[in-house]
Parts: C-alpha cells; structure tokens; sequence
C-alpha cells in the first residue's frame, strides 16, 4: 500500500504564467466545465470521480495594504486519467499592473517531472488559445 500524500510538501512550484487579461476572464477559462475540457491536456480529463483535484483560486489585489492579496473565489474540479493516476494541482490567480494576470502554478502528478512539464505546457497554450476566442479586447 503507497503511502499517503502530503500536498502541502508534495505540491510544489512548476510554473508562473502571465495573461494579458484581467484576473476574472482567467479564472473563468481555468473553471468553466466546457471550457476546462477545451484546454486539459490528455491523460487528464474531468471527472466527478476523482481521484485527482484542481483547485483553482482567484485572489484580490492588496486593498487593505499589508502586502497580501485576498482570496476572492476557489473552485475545485475533479479530474482523472484513464490508468487512474492522481494529479493535483493549485492554481493561484492574482492580478498585475494594466489588466494582466498572473498564475502561480502548483502540480503533483504520479509520473516524472518531464512529462508534467510537457502537460503544463500543452495547458498553458490551450488556456492562451481558449482566452483568444472567447475575448477580443476593445
């Protein structure tokens, strides 16, 4: 029996990806069902089942000023793969200076390093791409 995970030492930093939109229209694209299928990478998919979970959170700028943004809406969604592998991941949206966005992202996945790097990157392009379509500035 393997055994159990501890997220908060597991789960460690993979990527920090900027958009070039406003924090909202990422979180929407990173939480919407029909859109999260357009752009998850293959072995992922969702699945109310689990066993795996993407938490996606939308923090606030730092209004009160002690250097902290706050957490303004977290989604979780169920994810799996086809060999039943657990992936988790912590998505952490804050916003930049001119509309921009970052995203810290976080992952644990039961295969090696490489080839979460190979789906994180499909991910981000898919993301990119959904963004693109769905919104046109101006």
């Amino acid at each position: 029996m393997a055994a159990p995970v501890d997220l908060a030492v597991q789960v460690r930093p993979h990527a920090v990806v900027e958009f070039g939109v406003v924090p909202e229209l990422v979180f929407e694209a990173l939480t919407d069902p029909g859109r999260v299928s357009r752009w998850l990478p293959e072995p992922l998919r969702l699945d109310e089942d689990g066993p795996g979970l993407l938490r996606v959170r939308l923090h606030t700028p730092d209004a009160d000023g002690t250097g902290d943004p706050g957490l303004r809406h977290q989604r979780v969604l169920p994810v799996a793969t086809e060999s039943g592998e657990a992936w988790y991941a912590n998505l952490v949206i804050t916003p930049l200076p001119d509309a921009r966005s970052r995203v810290d992202v976080g992952v644990l996945g039961e295969c090696e390093r490489e080839q979460i790097d190979a789906i994180l990157k499909q991910a981000v392009a898919g993301v990119r791409d959904d963004i693109a379509e769905s919104f046109t500035p101006g």
